[in-house]
């Protein structure tokens, strides 16, 4: 990866009715902050010994490799208990974890890992294998292949060697080796799929808290340090509490019975802020999109015409819709990628991405749908997301569409998504990875996750070939200026088609009572957490 920039390789109508699930759980709630634990402590310094994390989900399932109804909390939770060859610290960065050395070939082609004597939390040696299994755990999942795409093979050499065969070479193979997907586990009790759904209901593990109380879909979920681990984390104890509306969250902070949110609304800013609680914009390595489904139940004959589809990109109001939906705490995008702490970022939507209704109407004329047409318009009912899709519906207006909203929660996406049994037409999501490149191939490249919910990143059409033959090229380059140039290439034709609308970058507005470090997730980012650990992951 490049050098970092500002600490990282490459980075980057809410309801107002406090429900009663929410009142009961913040009651329960008892947050930590102490003299050792607060927002003046540095982590190598720190004793927590309870941190409260109030969250939007109830934790469903520990196994990144089959669907579960928790959303990121889910993976946050998976991530703080499960083995990791590398782990992302605080700032994105992956850093080297149960990998004691790393040994990559003059070619590039062969990496090879040596392991720490490390055990899992009920002393199981930790082996090799473990981590070839979760590879085909995770090749037989199919989730975002195109992580691990340029690998050919892993298998152990010895008790604590892994050896990978690489297809070309792999700049940012650190990123795939820390993602969620490569979680380790004994490898004995995880080789079939009904050896690993008994086991994810307990799981050991070898990552820096173990799971203390868990049952899927309840309102807690507590997380204790592990004390295996071969480094101390600086919090005893983690408890999730479902707080299901952005108000609850917010008093909850505000009463001092948690210390940590991810969500909340905007008038956190002026009635939460204090001299102990810090709110912030926590920027995630993605990107608000409009997707628009290209799969055979599209119902929608206007939107399988990419000219309607350019039209709806030059009509929405990026910079309204950040500014107003978002508080301009985040910009809006004139490229598919983040656009924070991005050095590959391009600017591929035409005029810079500013609206621009006579070619957005030309485009419709041209396509047959002159006097507009109608569409219906999905999204998950997050903090901020009903407010951002009211004005796209009334810019669409403006040329004509006339969009129905269907808001829909978080546990109700995967019916769309993961499982495809419900027909969509358009829907407003996020677009989330590690690195700007592993961003675009969950767009375009062949098996990308994004790219398979919408029916794209198929290897019979032309096109997502060419797509991914780009994002080949640019995962295998170092240079920077090279790399540039290709994503400049894949960006044009994306827009071309524009199945995917890039918006603005993604962000949450958190509330903590502890300095950054001790225990929330990286920044960027959304799909991980991170607890802080002395001594720290190694920095070189």
């Amino acid at each position: 990866m490049f050098k970092s920039i500002s600490k990282r390789a490459l980075v980057i109508l809410a309801s107002f009715v406090i429900t009663v699930s929410g009142l009961a759980t913040m009651q329960a709630a008892n947050a930590g902050t102490n003299a050792k634990c607060n927002l003046n402590t540095k982590v190598a310094n720190a004793e927590c010994d309870e941190i409260v994390y109030g969250t939007i989900h109830r934790v469903g399932g520990l196994d990144r490799k089959t669907p579960s109804t928790g959303g990121y909390t889910d993976s946050q939770m998976a991530y703080i208990t499960q083995g990791q060859l590398y782990r992302f610290d605080e700032n994105l960065v992956p850093r080297r974890d149960l990998v004691s050395q790393k040994i990559t070939s003059r070619d590039g082609l062969t990496v090879t890992l040596k392991l720490r004597q490390a055990r899992y939390s009920d002393g199981t040696p930790v082996r090799a294998q473990d981590a070839v299994v979760s590879y085909q755990r995770w090749v037989a999942s199919n989730a975002s292949p195109a992580y691990i795409a340029k690998v050919a093979s892993i298998r152990e050499v010895d008790f604590r060697t892994l050896e990978i065969k690489l297809k070309s070479t792999y700049p940012d193979i650190d990123f795939a080796l820390a993602s969620e997907f490569f979680g380790l586990h004994p490898y004995s009790r995880v080789n079939t799929p009904a050896k690993a759904a008994a086991y994810f209901r307990n799981p050991v593990s070898a990552g820096p808290m173990k799971v203390k109380q868990f049952t899927p879909g309840t309102d807690t979920f507590i997380a204790e340090a592990n004390s295996s681990y071969w480094a101390k984390p600086v919090v005893k104890q983690l408890k999730v509490v479902f707080l299901p509306d952005p108000t609850s969250r917010q008093l909850a902070l505000q009463q001092g019975t948690v210390d940590y949110v991810f969500e909340l609304p905007l008038t956190a800013r002026e009635q939460t802020a204090s001299s102990t609680v810090r709110v912030f914009p926590h920027f995630d390595p993605g990107t608000f999109m409009l997707a628009i489904n290209m799969d055979k139940d599209q119902t929608n004959p206007a939107l399988r015409d990419p000219r309607v589809r350019r039209a709806i990109s030059l009509a929405v109001d990026r910079a309204q819709i950040m500014r107003v939906a978002f508080g301009g705490l985040s910009k809006p995008n004139c490229g598919m990628q983040f656009n924070v702490n991005n050095p590959l970022y391009v600017c591929s939507i035409p005029k810079k991405g500013a609206r621009d209704l006579a070619a957005a109407r030309q485009l419709l004329t041209q396509a047959g749908y002159a006097n507009g047409f109608k569409m219906t318009m999905i999204y998950p009912t997050r903090v901020l997301w009903p407010e951002a899709n009211a004005i796209i519906k009334s810019n669409l207006a403006d040329v004509g569409i006339d969009v129905t909203l269907k808001p829909e929660p978080d546990a109700n996406m995967n019916q769309y998504l993961a499982l495809n049994q419900t027909p969509w037409e358009i829907m407003w999501f996020g677009n989330n990875a590690a690195t700007p490149i592993l961003q675009l191939s969950n767009w375009f490249a062949i098996g990308g996750l994004w790219a398979g919910f919408v029916g794209k990143g198929v290897a019979t059409d032309p096109g997502d070939v060419e797509l991914n033959g780009l994002l080949d090229r640019a995962n295998t380059v170092t240079s920077l200026k090279e790399r540039r140039n290709l994503l400049t290439q894949l960006e044009a034709k994306a827009f071309e088609s524009s199945h995917f609308i890039p918006i603005g970058t993604r962000y949450r507005l958190s509330g903590t009572k502890v300095a950054p470090g001790i225990a929330q997730p990286p920044i960027p980012g959304d799909l991980w957490f991170h607890i802080g650990i002395n001594p720290p992951l190694p920095k070189n």
